[in-house]
C-alpha cells in the first residue's frame, strides 16, 4: 500500500498522475492474495472486496455489486470467448458512436431486450384494475397546446382515415376524476410523427385534452398506422440476428395527469394492427388492445363534430377506452407490498 509521498514521487509515478494528485489523493490498498479462477478466491471476489472497501455510497455499492456478480456469472455460464468479448465491446462502442439526440442506440437496445419495460414495471406497481403503463417513446413533447374535450388534434389534410376517440378517466372506485389532463401524441396515416416532418410549423396529431369534470373526454383525429423503430444501427442488427423485426404495432400515446393521482404514461393499440405479438420494444399488453368500430353513418359523424368533407374515406374509426388511475396513497401501498414480496423471496 503506497503512501501519499510514494504516489507523488517522480521516480515511481508519471506526470499525468502527479498532476491529478494535486486535486485528489486516492486510497491505495495492498495486494494480499492472488485471485484465480477455480479457486476459493476469484477475480469476482477480488473486485467485490475492493468495491466494498472503497465505495462510500451504499446504493452505488449495491448496484455495482449486483452488476459485477451477474456479468461474471454470465461469462462463466456461457464460457464467453475472447473473440465474443471483443465483438461485444465493438458492438457497444458502435452504439455509442451512432447515438444522436434523436436516436439513442442504448435506449433502443434497452427497449428491444425488455429492460425498459421491466424498469417501468418495477417503478410503477399498481393496484389491480389500474391501466397498465409503458414508456413514452422518443416523440413526446412537453408543452403541447391545451384543448377542450371534443376538439380535433389533426390539421386539415393530414394523411390517414378519420378517427373519433372517447374515454373516461376514473379512480379505482369507478368515480370520474376531476381535473384530469390527457396528453395525446401519435403517428399519422403514413406512420410518421409531426416532429419527423422537416417543414413542421405547429403541433399535429398531438395535444393536451382537458377532461370534463366527470372525467369524460373525446377528440377527433387520424387513425394511426404501424411504423418501424430505427433499424440502421446496432439495435437493428441485433433484431435481425435474433430473427426479429423492427416494426411497432400502430398505437396512440397518452400521458394522464390529475391532482393527487399517480401520473400514467401508456399507449393503446387497435386489435386490427399487425405486430401486436412481436412488437420490438415489448410495449403491447392485452389490456391495452382495443376493438374499434367502423361508423359509416354521416349523421353520426356530425354528432362527433366532423364537418363536410372531413370524412373522405366514407367511415370513421370509433375508439373507446376507460382509463383507471390510482391515488398516490394506493401507489405507496403497492410499493410497500411489492417490497415485502421481494424481501420474502430473498429469505
Amino acid at each position: 500500500m503506497a503512501s501519499e509521498q510514494q504516489m507523488k514521487n517522480p521516480l515511481f509515478v508519471g506526470t499525468a498522475i502527479r498532476a491529478q494528485l494535486e486535486h485528489e489523493v486516492p486510497q491505495d490498498l495492498p495486494l494480499l492474495k492472488d485471485f484465480r479462477e477455480h479457486t476459493d478466491y476469484t477475480i469476482t471476489d477480488h473486485v467485490q472486496l475492493l468495491h466494498k472497501t472503497l465505495t462510500k455510497d451504499p446504493r452505488t455499492l449495491q448496484l455495482v455489486t449486483a452488476l459485477v456478480s451477474h456479468l461474471h456469472a454470465f461469462a462463466r455460464e456461457t464460457q464467453l470467448t475472447h473473440g465474443e468479448w471483443k465483438t461485444a465491446i465493438a458492438f457497444l462502442t458502435r452504439a455509442g458512436k451512432e447515438s444522436t439526440d434523436y436516436k439513442n442506440e442504448f435506449v433502443l437496445l434497452s427497449d428491444c431486450l425488455g429492460l425498459s419495460v421491466l424498469v417501468d414495471e418495477l417503478n410503477h406497481p399498481k393496484p389491480a384494475g389500474c391501466t397498465d403503463s409503458c414508456e413514452p417513446g422518443p416523440f413526446y413533447l412537453d408543452g403541447a397546446r391545451e384543448l377542450p374535450s371534443g376538439s380535433s388534434l389533426a390539421k386539415k389534410g393530414t394523411k390517414g382515415e378519420a378517427m373519433f376517440f372517447s374515454g373516461t378517466v376514473k379512480n379505482t372506485q369507478g368515480q370520474g376524476i376531476k381535473g384530469a389532463k390527457i396528453d395525446v401524441w401519435q403517428a399519422d396515416g403514413d406512420g410518421i410523427y409531426d416532429v419527423q416532418y422537416p417543414d413542421r410549423e405547429e403541433d399535429n396529431d398531438r395535444g393536451k385534452i382537458i377532461a370534463e369534470p366527470d372525467g369524460l373526454f373525446c377528440y377527433r383525429g387520424i387513425l394511426p398506422t404501424a411504423y418501424p423503430i430505427p433499424s440502421d444501427g446496432p439495435a437493428g442488427d441485433l433484431l435481425r440476428v435474433l430473427g426479429r423485426h423492427p416494426h411497432r404495432a400502430s398505437h396512440l400515446h397518452f400521458f394522464l395527469k390529475a391532482p393527487n393521482y399517480d401520473d400514467l404514461t401508456t399507449a393503446l393499440y387497435p386489435s386490427h394492427s399487425p405486430f401486436l405479438g412481436t412488437d420490438p420494444v415489448f410495449a403491447t399488453k392485452k389490456s391495452l388492445i382495443c376493438e374499434l368500430v367502423e361508423e359509416r353513418n354521416p349523421e353520426e359523424w356530425k354528432k362527433m363534430g366532423f364537418g363536410e368533407g372531413e370524412v373522405p374515406h366514407g367511415r370513421v374509426w370509433v375508439w373507446k377506452y376507460d382509463f383507471v388511475l390510482p391515488t398516490m396513497a394506493e401507489v405507496e401501498q403497492a410499493h410497500r407490498s411489492h417490497a415485502s414480496a421481494v424481501d420474502r423471496e430473498r429469505l
